[in-house]
């Protein structure tokens, strides 16, 4: 018996098993989408709750959909307070919030309604008020998720020149009654662009990771709650960190991952993964260049000799963790590129890494595909929020140069057609054509963009026609 050739079929055959089949989509009526940005869409009892923004604009200007369990439009409802600067829409204590601030009478006020399914929106509550220093206001920062019965809130204290940067951890309950104040004052001077992220994680710490330029990126993680702040500078040896993302493992620890750069330059240069325990213990730390294949991958000799050896115009776009506890860092290129006379937006591909569930690099991956667009929002790859394995699609827009169209392998009514991507266990990828029949007669794409706020929850995107003017609600079953 050849058991060469049946050790390969019985690969072959485990491949094709676990290789996903087609997504299963179910689409929603059509709705306006002119001037109008999706922000949200949150699953509530047996409806959808699909939250629009007026595009460029601060002022609480909404537009909420309610769809039922068949994806029918049952309601509609505007929110319309101009005299507001509209902040952000979250789903705490099982129920729909958005919040608001209001700068009069020297004085910033930190407002916020609920939506009813029945009725929309409430009247707007105050709950916290601070007063300007030299005509600067309070800016606030969300978490994504409450824990218990307690929310936080960061008030982002106004700026002084050439002080201490200073900040309150606003606490509050259930029926959004402010519980606790906890000022703090940081190690770090105050600059008027703030980029501060609040976390909590599974057992309720509340964490600011901070960012701040100074000859580059610097970061820092605080924890709050008390009197006073306990300060973790993030940083490697000799290498400045470029972008970082994070997340709450198992074991509750906080996970960061991200790219660095070299000395003189801001290109990405390698990867590294840091690990901290709930005091903020560095407890796993370690760092890699890119290898040689994934920056051939996107320049030529030329361009490494020129620029340097990094990856140029790349973001960190995500970092997942999948079921056996591997994690995946992805960074994409975005750039721009006339063709035509059209300065277009432009994506040579993306870089993803994999490390296991102790945090050591498995494999780093380059995916060399292009993306070119008028719109850049039609670029870029997204997930699923139960993101069990790594799978990652994008739309193949490469397809529109084709002469005889796009491929009826991709389905119908498909604008550019749609990919996916898989991965072996040595991080060799494999690209997969999706047939997905989108309704009605348009020509529609997905906006990569996940909507749904709720991680363990369904998937929901938007889909869009070549101009944007009308959008369907994709949900993956």
């Amino acid at each position: 018996m050849n058991y060469r050739f049946f050790f390969l079929f019985i690969v072959n055959i485990l491949c094709v098993l676990a290789y996903p089949q087609e997504l299963k989509l179910s689409f929603s009526e059509p709705f306006n989408s002119v001037g109008l940005e999706s922000i949200s869409c949150i699953p509530i009892e047996d409806k959808i709750v699909h939250v629009q923004q007026k595009s460029k604009e601060d002022l609480c200007a909404l537009t909420v959909h309610v769809f039922d369990a068949q994806l029918k439009k049952k309601a509609s409802f505007e929110l319309n307070e101009p005299k507001y600067t509209f902040l952000s829409v979250k789903y705490f204590f099982n129920e729909i919030f958005v919040f608001a601030s209001l700068n009069e009478n020297n004085h910033t006020s930190l407002l916020y309604t609920k939506f009813d399914l029945q009725i929309g929106f409430s009247s707007f509550k105050e709950i916290f008020k601070e007063p300007h220093k030299a005509g600067y206001p309070t800016t606030f920062v969300f978490p994504e998720n409450s824990y218990n019965s307690e929310l936080s809130i960061l008030a982002e204290l106004p700026y002084v020149k050439n002080k201490n940067e200073d900040i309150k951890l606003l606490i509050f309950d259930h029926q959004m009654g402010l519980i606790k104040e906890i000022y703090n004052k940081l190690e770090i001077i105050f600059d008027p662009k703030r980029d501060n992220k609040l976390i909590v994680s599974p057992k309720g710490r509340v964490f600011l990771i901070k960012t701040h330029w100074q000859k580059g990126n610097n970061f820092a993680i605080y924890k709050l709650g008390q009197g006073t702040t306990q300060e973790k500078v993030i940083k490697l040896n000799r290498n400045k960190i470029s972008a970082l993302d994070y997340f709450f493992n198992s074991k509750n620890e906080l996970v960061i991952a991200g790219f660095y750069s070299s000395q003189i330059r801001y290109n990405y240069e390698g990867f590294f993964l840091l690990k901290y325990d709930h005091d903020l213990h560095l407890t796993h730390k370690n760092q890699y260049y890119f290898s040689e294949k994934i920056i051939k991958t996107f320049k030529s000799a030329k361009d490494i000799k020129e620029s340097g050896f990094g990856l140029d115009k790349f973001r960190l776009t995500s970092f997942n963790l999948d079921k056996e506890g591997n994690h995946f860092l992805v960074a994409e290129h975005l750039g721009r590129k006339k063709m035509k006379d059209v300065n277009n937006w432009y994506s040579a591909g993306m870089t993803i890494v994999k490390f296991n569930k102790n945090g050591n690099y498995v494999w780093g991956c380059p995916i060399k595909r292009e993306q070119i667009s008028s719109s850049r929002s039609f670029l870029g790859s997204f997930t699923l929020n139960d993101f069990t394995e790594p799978y990652y699609f994008y739309n193949a827009l490469s397809n529109l140069d084709l002469k005889k169209g796009i491929p009826p392998n991709y389905g119908t009514n498909n604008y550019c057609g749609t990919n996916h991507i898989t991965f072996d266990d040595f991080g060799i990828y494999s690209t997969k054509e999706l047939s997905i029949s989108f309704p009605d007669t348009k020509k529609w794409a997905f906006n990569p963009n996940q909507l749904n706020p709720l991680k363990n929850q369904k998937s929901i995107f938007e889909i869009t026609t070549e101009m944007r003017d009308k959008s369907c609600l994709a949900i993956i079953n």
